[in-house]
């Protein structure tokens, strides 16, 4: 009996509550991070294009790399009055099973107006190896 006493109070209840698809979203709070639809991803089929951004907008390279292989994808000098680099090298995996594919992160920010050329390059940090594959990238700041 309390199983029907519970189905015929819960629509009331939820109906009560209600979605209020009709009220704006909240406004941002001043200084918080942009949304992430301000980035700009770049990847590898962007060698060798010129992408115009906004000043502001976070340009995030996510490169394909093996496990275990011991290449990492390197970003080459930037002007920071441009481009500024975001922290370190991060590693996005699909799975935990070792040698299982990956993609290396690179996070820049727009910080002024300009053009800058980046330059990534995937080779071992050790070693005087040349790089096994290059990327390069023209970005406009507006």
């Amino acid at each position: 009996m309390p199983r029907a006493w519970l189905a015929l109070a819960l629509p009331p209840l939820l109906l009560a509550a209600g979605c209020h698809h009709d009220a704006p979203p909240p406004a941002p709070e001043s200084g918080s991070v942009p949304p992430a639809s301000t980035d700009t991803i770049v990847r590898l089929d962007d060698d060798g294009k010129t992408i115009d951004v906004a000043h502001g907008t976070r340009v995030v390279f996510k490169l394909a790399a093996n496990s275990g292989t011991g290449y990492a994808w390197v970003a080459g000098p930037v002007d920071a009055s441009v481009l500024l680099p975001q922290g370190e090298r991060e590693v996005e995996r699909a799975s935990d099973v070792p040698g299982a594919p990956k993609l290396d992160v690179l996070k820049f920010t727009a910080q002024g107006p300009g053009t800058v050329t980046v330059e990534l390059a995937l080779k071992r940090p050790w070693g005087d190896q040349p790089a096994v594959k290059t990327l390069k990238v023209t970005v406009n700041v507006r």
